[in-house]
């Protein structure tokens, strides 16, 4: 039996180690550690050997994009978050060093499940507990930018009607 602490480290310049997110994956039993840019991600995969990356994709420095090369054939799993409205979505990248680019995007109470299933594989001895609290889902903080521009929407009932010129 392994009492191995999963080692995650968390991505992004709208992570932190206050969020209710980490303190769940804390309460989990997981060794959390945050870096904001790649250039610091980097720094911290030198130095430690994670089981789980969990990155936004656009870093203020950078994509975080080629963490899927460089974590390829290692052991560590990756997810890249991706904003939608007030919360994210999770896109599989790699699990356990396997590339799984291209399969669907998980919802967060999808995301949970999967998160489970691998932190049950790191410490198979320790008790199953959702990380997100049980039904409640406990996703991560999302940023909104009020100055970017609103995509233009395909709904008719949307576009401003035209004035004619005669």
């Amino acid at each position: 039996m392994s009492s191995k602490e999963p080692q995650l480290l968390l991505v992004g310049k709208n992570l932190t180690l206050a969020s209710p997110f980490v303190s769940r994956l804390r309460q989990r039993g997981c060794q959390c550690w945050v870096a904001t840019t790649y250039a610091g991600a980097q720094a911290a995969l030198r130095s430690l050997d994670f089981d789980m990356v969990l990155s936004e994709m656009s870093l203020p420095d950078g994509s975080a994009f080629p963490l899927l090369t460089q974590l390829e054939g290692s052991q560590t799993s990756l997810f890249f978050s991706v904003a939608v409205h007030d919360s994210c979505w999770w896109l599989p990248a790699l699990a356990r060093g396997q590339r799984t680019w291209g399969q669907p995007a998980l919802r967060p109470p999808d995301f949970s499940r999967a998160l489970n299933e691998i932190l049950a594989g790191i410490t198979p001895d320790a008790p199953e507990q959702s990380v997100a609290g049980g039904a409640e889902v406990v996703t991560l903080p999302v940023v909104v930018n009020s100055r970017a521009r609103r995509p233009k929407r395909a709904l008719e009932d949307e576009t401003p009607a035209r004035k004619s010129s005669a």
